[in-house]
């Protein structure tokens, strides 16, 4: 887990089953556009979602003996970007170039982790949890 990586455990009693629960969340998550998604051993896995923010993430959510974990990773293409956004900074502005970086992907990730919230928050709304 990266340090602007996403991690969100809520405990959840599902009134329906997991499938149930994976497909509204690749529903809700998609919005109208296709993702590379899978699901292996109770694993849902999206591949490049953006999660309502401008960097894109690789979200995994498994439900386990009534709690749901969902982890978004940052995607390796956009990790390598602000690696060498982070350098280029440190080279050509004697390092305070990384502070707008850091701050706008720590924004991001906050962004993100409210947008899983709430989606959380609407699937329990939804089933009457």
């Amino acid at each position: 887990m990266g340090m602007f990586d996403v991690q969100v455990v809520k405990e959840l009693k599902l009134k329906k089953d997991k499938k149930d629960l994976y497909e509204f969340l690749n529903k809700q998550l998609s919005k109208d556009k296709e993702y590379k998604h899978s699901i292996d051993k109770n694993i849902l896995t999206i591949s490049k979602n953006p999660i309502g923010t401008f960097l894109k993430y690789t979200l995994s959510a498994k439900f386990d003996s009534n709690s749901l974990i969902l982890d978004a990773e940052l995607d390796n293409s956009y990790t390598l970007f602000i690696t060498l956004l982070i350098i280029l900074s440190i080279l050509f502005t004697y390092g305070l170039g990384i502070l707008p970086v850091i701050g706008f992907v720590f924004y991001q990730k906050i962004k993100a982790t409210r947008y899983l919230k709430n989606l959380i928050k609407n699937y329990d709304l939804m089933t009457g949890v």
